[in-house]
């Protein structure tokens, strides 16, 4: 992974937007610092105000785990493009299955339930519509409450896919599009030649591992395992990697 807030990542960054480049982004821990209760992060009105300025040269969607209700509640600013629940939610092609989504995601919360027991306290079910997000940040033995959730979530039928987070589970169905696959599809539906995507999750790892060179792949914080090509080093830093795509699409 390379810095990309310096004068070579500054280059490639210029060199690779054209006018037919779609400018996309995860939400949380990306566009909003990841808070400790998910209903209280925010993204800066200045942040917002530089992607409303980008949004007059070219398109910008946000692919985030949330629903898309959810998440326009934290957006004064509405998108181009709002992808929710890891990409399950909000693109047409998907639009049919999005109700048996919905279907196995509330089959899975409600065996949970019967599951989970009166020590099982700092364990919340977050039901996003099409998945359902298992959190145990606030357990008071994070180590004992994942294994705890590993051993259930192994009994669910139909079993889900199960994408890992920060201090989260994400229950989605095993044929439902990924980030990635919603990037993809995003894409070829507006015509879009190539894309810059900024994340900071396991689940944007489903968008920096397609390892494309139509893809303008940035990690929010450097991590050696990560398949994304470049990083910046803290979520504050968005901001300026915003203003300097701003910037370049200007000239």
């Amino acid at each position: 992974m390379k810095d990309i807030l310096n004068k070579a990542g500054f280059e490639a960054l210029r060199h690779f937007i054209t006018p037919h480049t779609l400018i996309a982004f995860d939400l949380d821990g990306t566009l909003a610092p990841i808070r400790s209760e998910p209903n209280k992060i925010k993204v800066t009105e200045e942040l917002q105000h530089e992607l409303l300025m980008i949004m007059q040269y070219l398109p910008v969607a946000i692919i985030t785990g949330r629903s898309r209700n959810d998440a326009m509640r934290f957006l004064k600013i509405t998108p181009n493009y709002l992808i929710g629940n890891h990409g399950a939610e909000g693109l047409s092609v998907w639009k049919e299955a999005e109700t048996r989504f919905n279907e196995l995601s509330q089959s899975w919360k409600m065996q949970l339930l019967q599951c989970l027991e009166t020590s099982d306290t700092g364990i919340l079910l977050e039901d996003k519509g099409t998945s359902l997000s298992v959190h145990y940040r606030h357990a008071d033995n994070q180590e004992q409450a994942v294994a705890r959730l590993r051993e259930i979530i192994n009994t669910l039928t139909p079993p889900p896919r199960v994408v890992g987070g920060k201090c989260v589970f994400n229950l989605v169905p095993q044929d439902a599009p990924n980030k990635g696959d919603a990037l993809l599809e995003l894409m070829t539906q507006t015509g879009r030649e190539q894309a810059i995507f900024v994340g900071d999750d396991l689940t944007d790892e489903d968008v920096f591992s397609l390892g494309s060179r139509n893809i303008f792949t940035i990690r929010v914080g450097k991590n050696d395992t990560s398949q994304a090509d470049w990083y910046v080093a803290e979520q504050t830093d968005v901001l300026k990697l915003v203003k300097e795509i701003h910037l370049f699409i200007q000239h």
